[in-house]
Formats: C-alpha cells, structure tokens, sequence
C-alpha cells in the first residue's frame, strides 16, 4: 500500500511539473515596434532619449533628490546604469520582443562626455526580430503592440 502511495504521489508531481514547466512560448512581455523615446520632465518640457541597445547594465544605490508637499526628500533610490560608451544604435520601426523588465524606477545614463543624466524612466530587455540582437533599450522606445 505505501509504494502504491508512493507511485501515485511521484506520478502526480511528473504531471504537475510538466504541465507547469516555463516552455518557450514566445515572448514574455508581448512585441512591438520601435519609436522615438521621449521623456516628459518639468512644466511639461520634453527630452528625446537616445534610442540605443545597451548588452548590460547595473543596479546601483544612488542619492536622489527630489521634492514633494513636504519640501525636499533625500535619499538612496535605485539606478540602473548605463554606459553610452557600451550602446549600438537602433532604428525606428524595427520589431521587436520583449523579453524582461528592470525593476528599477531611475536610470542613471553615463554619457560619452563624461556627463552622468539621471531620468525617472525603465528600461526593458529586448530581442531584435530581424537580428537576433538582444539587450536593454528604454520602455519609452516600444510602441507595444495591441493585443
């Protein structure tokens, strides 16, 4: 009786892991089309982010001022960096999928001046559909596409 417990116990996680298993069923996050990023900053002035593919980036802690109602707040928030220097270009119109999201809510931009750029932008983890070029472009350069 225990090792017919035992088969159908086995039998039953086979089943379960199976059916729960993470095949490639296509892109996690959907497709879309690549646009012109632009970022919205104060008094309602617009930025155009450059539209590059970086192939790596990194979560660091970083002092971030800002202001609210109650006056100015200070604190560590964190970044995702990223180099320029690290960057290739992408065009407007490529498809694309995409694969991840950062989980970061700034992204700290060290550009090939020498200037750091910090933004309140995400960024997400694309595949190129024509190349095959995979890495983190802004979220604000997708068009998703409708589903």
């Amino acid at each position: 009786m225990r090792i017919l417990l035992v088969l159908i116990g086995s039998i039953l996680v086979m089943v379960f892991a199976v059916a729960c298993g993470s095949g490639n069923s296509g892109p996690k996050f959907g497709t879309g089309v690549l646009k012109q990023p632009t970022l919205s900053v104060e008094q309602g002035a617009k930025v155009d982010l450059p539209l590059l593919l970086w192939p790596s980036f990194e979560y660091r802690m970083i002092d971030r001022r800002g202001s609210s109602n109650l006056g100015v707040v200070r604190g560590k928030e964190e970044f995702c960096i990223i180099n320029e220097s690290t960057a290739s270009k992408l065009q407007i119109g490529e498809k694309v999928e995409i694969l991840d999201e950062a989980r970061c809510l700034y992204v700290r931009l060290n550009t090939i001046d020498g200037v750091p750029r910090s933004y309140t932008a995400t960024i997400n983890q694309i595949r190129v559909i024509s190349t095959g070029e995979e890495g983190w472009t802004w979220s604000k350069a997708i068009e998703f596409d409708k589903k």
